[in-house]
């Protein structure tokens, strides 16, 4: 079996660092496997090479070298997209080119979002990353379509997030200003205003007023919450650490492991969520927020009192916070177990074994029945409201109100979705 990867590009971005980690974990299962990146190379590029993968990407030396038509030539078997799910041109013309010559074609669908275009006649299968996407993705087909679908989480390595040993804990507080005895909250994540949220900072200063002694810290944050953090008083602004943004994991896990517990709150929630990975990995409950109205797999990654605590609404992260303080047995099994709740599901090996019965499935597969019956063979069947009603059952904080579930069935009728499409590209246009 031959399978080629297709990402955007090969940059330092987390959908093409999760392609480089399957990828890799698939050639060490014994397929043959390549890359392409469509559009552009970058970093990533060196990598696969060193790997001994054959790479497919513009040289920007010769912008007539035919590497998508080298592409095709090496024949996969199996051409695996990482896309986002929007309607992408490009993308229905590279699956049309090779579908044409004989090839199947899988997608890993990162935000769940339904493409209503000629690909959905095009994807033999949909992955997505989560029971959450899963459903959404779901609700959005309807019966519009016979599309197949099944879970391909994101391959995580852990290879790079451990715990570190208590010398070295230390000397990293210390260095954060972090007095000894101080509960400390923190967040890590890039710049974008809708990966983090103010609430937040209004929900540690809400926990700080009922007397505990708890810090934060803060990286990656967008700088208006610099400004925030700012208008504080010196008594607040000195239990706040705020760094810039940082790209190495060495640093990365021992901030990770800096902190008592990690505060997840984000807008758009997570179609994933490898901050969250990351933190478990290193041993660190976590603290994350429900978002039902956008992604929301941050529930099924963390777990109610598997990783952490999820809260259903703020008041919901208020409680959290307070019980993590005092909960020392809770925090005691994150240290021991939290590195295997994450491996055992999205290690590496695990994603990769996956991924290569999915792979054979689609090949042995005789029609789209056919396929589907053997993806649920697999052991992940789709999710339908009951489930939804059982993990939305877990958590702190109030349940959701009629009218809140109300909302979450309009937003997820195929019709209101597609107007939303069609006016979102509208702005697009015209805001360009």
């Amino acid at each position: 079996m031959r399978v080629l990867t297709v990402v955007t590009d090969f940059g330092i971005g987390g959908t093409q660092r999760v392609a480089q980690n399957l990828t890799l974990g698939v050639k060490q299962a014994g397929v043959s496997v390549a890359v392409l990146a469509y559009n552009a190379s970058g970093p990533r590029e060196r990598f696969f090479r060193d790997s001994g993968v054959p790479v497919f990407a513009p040289d920007e030396n010769d912008q007539s070298y035919p590497f998508i038509d080298e592409a095709i030539r090496w024949r996969p078997d199996i051409v695996h997209f990482h896309r986002s799910g929007y309607p992408n041109k490009r993308e229905t013309a590279l699956i049309q080119a090779f579908k044409g010559q004989g090839a199947r074609i899988v997608e890993t669908n990162v935000f769940a979002r339904y493409d209503g275009t000629e690909a959905r006649h095009l994807i033999d299968v949909h992955c997505l990353l989560s029971r959450w996407c899963w459903f959404k993705w779901s609700m959005w087909r309807a019966s519009r379509d016979s599309s197949t679908a099944t879970i391909l989480p994101n391959a995580v390595d852990a290879t790079n997030f451990k715990a570190i040993e208590a010398e070295e804990r230390h000397a990293v507080r210390v260095s954060l200003g972090v007095p000894p005895g101080r509960f400390l909250f923190g967040r890590i994540g890039q710049p974008m205003p809708t990966k983090w949220s103010p609430k937040i900072l209004s929900v540690f200063l809400r926990a700080l007023a009922s007397g505990n002694d708890i810090g934060l810290v803060l990286v990656g944050a967008p700088p208006e919450y610099a400004e925030e953090v700012a208008r504080l008083g010196q008594s607040v602004r000195d239990r706040i650490v705020m760094l810039a943004p940082i790209d190495d994991d060495v640093r990365l896990r021992s901030l990770y492991c800096a902190m008592d517990a990690f505060l997840h709150i984000a807008e758009i929630g997570e179609s994933f969520g490898m901050v969250l990975c990351e933190a478990l990995l290193c041993g660190t409950p976590v603290i994350t927020l429900s978002t039902p109205l956008r992604d929301n797999s941050q529930l099924e990654v963390v777990g109610h009192e598997q990783g952490g605590l999820v809260a259903r609404d703020i008041e919901g992260v208020l409680e959290a916070m307070e019980r993590i303080q005092r909960d020392e047995a809770l925090r005691e099994r994150v240290r021991e177990k939290g590195s295997s709740w994450i491996e055992g599901r999205f290690g590496v090996n695990v994603v990769s074994s996956k991924a290569v019965q999915i792979y054979n499935s689609v090949l042995a597969s005789t029609n789209r029945a056919d396929l589907q019956r053997r993806l649920d063979a697999l052991g992940d069947i789709p999710p339908d409201f009951s489930w939804l009603a059982e993990i939305q059952g877990k958590g702190l904080g109030s349940m959701p109100t009629l009218s809140q579930k109300a909302l979450f069935r309009i937003l997820h009728v195929p019709q209101v979705y597609a107007t939303y499409q069609i006016v979102k590209r509208g702005f697009a246009k015209a805001s360009r």
